[in-house]
């Protein structure tokens, strides 16, 4: 029977008969189903058929499966990865996360898990791909005729993010570099409640103390663009470890440290700034040291990086997560001091809280901090 183009194509990879069957019969009404016994076979099918999700065993005779993962991406690095194995370790987790695994499950698999997983696995390669293609694009679409869908509006406020040498960019570049990045990052949020305009929030609280430290246009400029993508990396991260509830596991941890070395992967294409891409790939090092993913402290953390730090950290705090309630405004405050000079830069806190403090004045704001309508 031919595959119906309409449906995902799925290839599951696994030596053994009992899993194999059972996952393809649990998919089988759903997506295109292809199978292999093997890597090397595995290899073979990637060659002939572009697939948007490979389930893969790790412990398989001949060819392993995290040398079948390697093989996997440089075929088709867009492709979704999903790990199910019943002989997982943390050392072949770790190796599996480099190499860019969308989820990472044990043996015996639950049914709805499954499902959920390869479902949402789908959706994220979507994303992925209209996110890559939107960073790529340089196009001249706004010669065309006609409406444009979003995608092409996307495409043209990328036109403006066209390589420059390394010259400096114009006031004109700047403001379409910084309104692409919000419409990047309002639809990587908008479908998920959580996050919802937590760019926009970050952005605001760090402008502000931008703003205090009287920095120039240009250096504002670069910290607003990395604060809305700061966290554009968790698009290739399984909202299951981003929002688990409870402590997370090695394994976890690992996954999610992952999203920073992710954002510079798709923002790299954009030509931005050294010091912006800089900003996103720093924001979680720790002012004592101990933060990732270079472990910088004190002002080697470059400052737009130490400003997102604790707008992110604020924000995050003082909104919902499935894992637990948001804290208060003051509860947030007291966070924010309890860790300056551990996590955070002692003066640029007391600077936020400075900065709170007068926002509660002028908004009459006791609790999470609303973003007012601002234009930059």
């Amino acid at each position: 029977m031919e595959p119906k183009k309409s449906l995902a194509n799925i290839l599951i990879v696994d030596d053994e008969i009992g899993p194999r069957e059972s996952l393809r019969m649990i998919l089988k009404p759903h997506y295109n189903i292809f199978i292999a016994e093997n890597g090397h076979s595995a290899i073979q099918m990637l060659r002939q058929t572009e697939m948007d999700v490979v389930t893969l065993d790790i412990r398989m005779p001949g060819m392993s499966g995290i040398d079948t993962l390697k093989e996997i991406r440089l075929l088709d690095p867009d492709v979704m990865v999903v790990i199910i194995t019943g002989f997982g370790t943390l050392k072949s987790a770790i190796e599996a996360i480099r190499y860019g695994v969308f989820d990472y499950i044990p043996k015996p698999f639950n049914v709805p898990e499954i499902m959920c997983i390869i479902e949402k696995s789908i959706q994220r390669r979507k994303l992925n791909l209209k996110v890559k293609e939107m960073l790529r694009q340089r196009s001249d679409s706004g010669n065309q005729n006609g409406p444009m869908d979003t995608d092409l509006l996307l495409s043209k406020e990328m036109s403006g993010l066209a390589d420059s040498g390394n010259g400096e960019r114009g006031a004109s570049e700047n403001q379409n570099c910084l309104e692409f990045s919000k419409v990047l990052a309002f639809t990587l949020e908008e479908k998920d409640p959580y996050t919802s305009g937590h760019s926009e929030r970050v952005c605001y609280y760090s402008d502000f103390i931008s703003k205090k430290l009287s920095l120039n246009p240009k250096d504002r400029n670069e910290i607003r663009v990395a604060s809305y993508l700061h966290d554009i990396g968790k698009i290739g991260i399984s909202n299951r470890f981003i929002n688990k509830k409870g402590a997370l596991s090695s394994t976890e941890w690992a996954i999610i440290k992952q999203h920073t070395k992710k954002s510079l992967e798709l923002l790299v294409p954009l030509n931005l700034s050294p010091h912006t891409l800089s900003y996103v790939h720093h924001h979680h090092e720790r002012y004592d040291g101990t933060g990732y993913p270079d472990g910088l402290s004190e002002d080697r953390i470059p400052l737009g990086a130490r400003i997102i730090a604790i707008a992110d950290a604020y924000d995050s705090m003082t909104s919902d997560r499935p894992y637990r309630k948001p804290l208060t405004n003051g509860e947030a405050k007291n966070e924010l001091l309890k860790f300056a000079g551990k996590q955070f830069d002692p003066q640029l806190v007391t600077i936020f809280l400075n900065i709170l403090r007068e926002m509660e004045e002028v908004f009459l704001v006791k609790d999470h901090v609303r973003v007012p309508s601002v234009s930059y």
